[in-house]
């Protein structure tokens, strides 16, 4: 009778899992289905632009080109070096050079100076089979967080959680749009998430596995920040809400033996962030305090002119709106410069007219309205006492909360692609609170025919 019972819950089991992965695979085709019909940006064309990069450091073997000069050896790739990430350029120089394609091969970068016309016969764009080879790295990586996000939701609130949570993240149109795009969102918010889990991780192990954990966290952690240096506003956070764990359980006498392991592995991750983040980023070698500061003086440059050519936000209630029309309504934006609607405009139509279109979960004001109910649900939930252990919530409390405060409060203009990092963290919330109502219901409803 026992071994019955035992085996039919592993087969339970085992139908779950494959359902799971059956699931979390045809998103993840879906993700990558639409990568060739996604509209062109011209930030691709940059991005391509510094997969130079690749070439001189492992084809070449050409260090010197890469690690900062004063004065730089070349002012424009030197400046692109030090504002970017750099795990996409990396990434879209191996594909590129799978594909056959060689660095004689590749475009100038963009010259936003010019009109549209002139970048597109000057060699200021890539080749089409260049651009497609180039996109493959940045889809893969945003088609691997359907498993990362699924696999915190798991954590969170269980398989309902995490089947609504990868759902929003598969078909919101900001994440496919841009992380289809040759750019660096798609290791961006894959290696974000990664971080998320790989600290939920951490926080629940054992022992014998904190070493384990510390190592996923801190790789994982350094290729968020090799991929964009915003990534910075979620890893520190986490880093902060870990050490805090940590802290507590090695002041309480009778956790303090693990509290201090805690501590020296949360050493360890910090140590293994950084080292992961200075081998990827040779133009940080030397004296790393001053590149950051010339990296914030000239995002700070960036940003300034951006909203001087563009118009940034009034005020907090102009940057609300904003927040609220991106992260809750979340219409696709194909563009940012005015104009581009008559160069791209039959690759959008095409784009629409597809089955790998984006859908808009929010998509007007009474449904962007609902998700936002939903996701005060959810964060409501996180507070309430749970079966869901509280070093999980926190985790999440923490990185929501990183997440969507960062984004609100430093995004300057309504471009859609500055506001991804809140998307992901806007659709766990939307599936907790959902899933939340929805046991409650059932609750309720088995307690009326009970």
């Amino acid at each position: 009778m026992a071994s019955g019972v035992v085996g039919s819950s592993f087969l339970k089991f085992s139908r779950n899992i494959i359902i799971d992965a059956l699931f979390i695979s045809v998103l993840a085709v879906y993700i990558l289905a639409g990568t060739a019909l996604t509209p062109f940006h011209a930030d691709e064309a940059t991005q391509i632009y510094m997969s130079h990069d690749f070439a001189y450091q492992f084809l070449q073997g050409d260090l010197n080109q890469v690690i900062y000069h004063d004065p730089p050896i070349s002012p424009q790739e030197q400046a692109l070096r030090m504002i970017n990430g750099s795990v996409n350029k990396y990434l879209v120089g191996l594909a590129w050079h799978l594909a056959g394609l060689s660095v004689e091969q590749l475009n100038e970068q963009w010259d936003w100076g010019a009109d549209y016309h002139y970048n597109m016969t000057t060699h200021h764009a890539p080749s089409q089979a260049l651009l497609m080879a180039s996109r493959i790295p940045s889809a893969a990586l945003l088609a691997t967080g359907v498993l990362w996000i699924f696999l915190i939701g798991i954590q969170l609130g269980g398989r309902p959680t995490a089947y609504l949570a990868s759902l929003f993240y598969a078909l919101n149109p900001l994440l496919l749009i841009n992380g289809r795009r040759a750019m660096m969102e798609g290791s961006f918010i894959a290696f974000t998430l990664l971080a998320v889990l790989a600290a939920i991780g951490w926080i629940k192990a054992s022992d014998n596995r904190i070493w384990l954990a510390a190592l996923l966290f801190g790789i994982a952690s350094g290729l968020a920040l090799s991929s964009k240096h915003t990534a910075l506003f979620v890893v520190i956070p986490l880093f902060t809400a870990c050490f805090l764990s940590a802290l507590a359980r090695s002041i309480r006498k009778n956790t303090r033996q693990v509290g201090i392991l805690a501590l020296v592995s949360l050493l360890l991750t910090g140590v293994l962030t950084a080292l992961v983040f200075y081998f990827l980023n040779p133009v940080w070698w030397g004296d790393s305090l001053a590149r950051a500061g010339e990296v914030l003086a000239a995002r700070g440059q960036l940003l300034s002119g951006q909203t001087a050519a563009f118009g940034g936000y009034s005020d907090i209630s102009a940057a609300a709106s904003g927040f609220f029309r991106q992260a809750f309504i979340g219409l696709a934006q194909y563009f940012e410069v005015a104009g581009w609607e008559n160069h791209i405009g039959d690759q959008i139509a095409a784009y629409e007219a597809s089955p790998w279109r984006v859908i808009a979960i929010g998509g007007s004001i009474v449904g962007g309205l609902i998700l936002f109910a939903l996701t005060l649900v959810g964060l409501a939930r996180l507070f309430l006492k749970s079966p869901t252990a509280y070093g999980v919530r926190m985790v999440v409390l923490v990185w929501v909360a990183a997440a969507l405060a960062s984004t609100l409060l430093l995004t300057p203009l309504e471009w859609g692609r500055y506001y991804l990092p809140a998307i992901p963290a806007v659709g766990m919330l939307a599936a907790y609170g959902l899933a939340g109502l929805a046991e409650a219901l059932t609750g309720k409803l088995r307690g009326r025919t009970g």
